[in-house]
């Protein structure tokens, strides 16, 4: 019950987000769909329309030509009808489908490529007249849908009177012109009404996607809670379990490896164990294992520390000894203290050599 109290404040999770999205819950604008498919349908009337009056207009003519021999009966009529299926199909169809490709496009823009039918199972809740009544009175997003269709009136609205108030002494002087000529200044005129309403559209469009991410951000937010509920749940996974510990001895490793040029010595077994020891008197009261390693590792050991002039000393019963009992960064045990110190004192003296050679 305390959790139904707790107030939403922490950011969703990645598997929140993707449970969610599973359920065809998602940001998604239908207006920045509509304004797209507007845009582009302006467009393309704009730029190919001629082509489909063209059409039109010899279709209109030729029918209006032959009226005198076209017979209306029951062995014709789905002859006529067929024939204008046919022509408006091949002429228009391809225009429909497109911009289909383009509503669909639109929103693969806005949230990606998802399937799912979890939205189309039954939903008691849906059908309780209470809640639904909370939806379109009392959230903030019917609030806003509603301030929104008042908007678009008042945006179509305005353009249109600004667009119109503009050629009102043209549109007069049209009673004495000739048809085509009035069909050029209308066709012109609708153009520009379409393309302004359409670009002023657009923008709502952009506000009203930032305005559902913002909702959809705030929807998602969890209690804190929720978050320690879905840790504990993705803990118990074995394979999130197995993945955090290989990721745990990847960083161990890389650490460790790091650790080796610091090393004083490198005790081998020879060849199946390495272990890296420190020794600060100043600082250590024991020596310390900063590396260990098997097989693969040891080898690995070995080669940086030929690498960068470290002392390779056998000694298998204290490399055993050191891997079973000492782990990485922890102070060798005082059973091992007299096997070490002699490993070290002869590191040492055999530094002290080398520096007196080269001085």
């Amino acid at each position: 019950m305390a959790e139904e109290f707790q107030e939403r404040t922490e950011q969703a999770t990645p598997k929140r987000r993707e449970d969610v999205r599973k359920k065809g819950k998602i940001a998604k604008s239908y207006e920045f769909n509509s304004a797209i498919v507007i845009l582009v349908s302006i467009l393309v009337l704009y730029f190919g329309g001629s082509h489909g009056y063209q059409k039109i207009s010899n279709l209109t003519r030729f029918v209006f030509s032959n009226l005198h021999l076209i017979e209306i009966s029951k062995d014709n009529v789905q002859k006529y009808v067929t024939f204008f299926f046919s022509f408006f199909s091949l002429n228009f169809l391809p225009f429909l489908i497109f911009l289909m490709a383009i509503g669909v496009g639109a929103n693969i823009i806005q949230s990606g490529y998802i399937f799912t039918l979890e939205p189309l199972k039954f939903n008691f809740d849906r059908l309780n007249p209470i809640n639904g009544i909370k939806r379109i009175l009392f959230s903030r997003r019917s609030l806003f849908e509603l301030g929104k269709g008042f908007l678009k009136i008042g945006v179509i609205g305005l353009t249109s009177y600004f667009v119109l108030r503009g050629v009102i002494d043209d549109v007069i002087v049209l009673m004495d012109s000739d048809v085509n000529k009035i069909f050029n200044l209308m066709s012109s005129l609708a153009f520009s009404l379409l393309l302004k309403t359409g670009m002023l559209y657009f923008l709502l469009a952009i506000f009203d996607l930032a305005f559902q991410r913002w909702e959809y951000e705030r929807e998602l937010r969890m209690t804190r809670q929720e978050i320690k509920e879905e840790m504990k749940e993705l803990e118990g996974d074995p394979l999130v379990k197995l993945r955090i510990r290989r990721r745990q001895r990847e960083i161990v490793k890389m650490r460790m490896m790091q650790n080796v040029p610091k090393a004083d010595v490198v005790i081998t077994n020879p060849t199946h164990i390495a272990i890296g020891l420190k020794y600060e008197p100043e600082k250590m009261n024991a020596p310390k294992v900063v590396a260990k390693g098997m097989n693969l590792i040891a080898e690995k050991i070995k080669e940086i520390a030929k690498r960068h002039g470290i002392p390779i000393v056998e000694d298998k019963p204290l490399a055993q000894a050191l891997y079973k009992l000492v782990e990485i960064d922890e102070e060798i045990p005082p059973q091992l203290y007299k096997a070490v110190a002699k490993v070290l004192a002869y590191v040492f003296n055999l530094k002290k050599k080398n520096f007196k050679s080269v001085v």
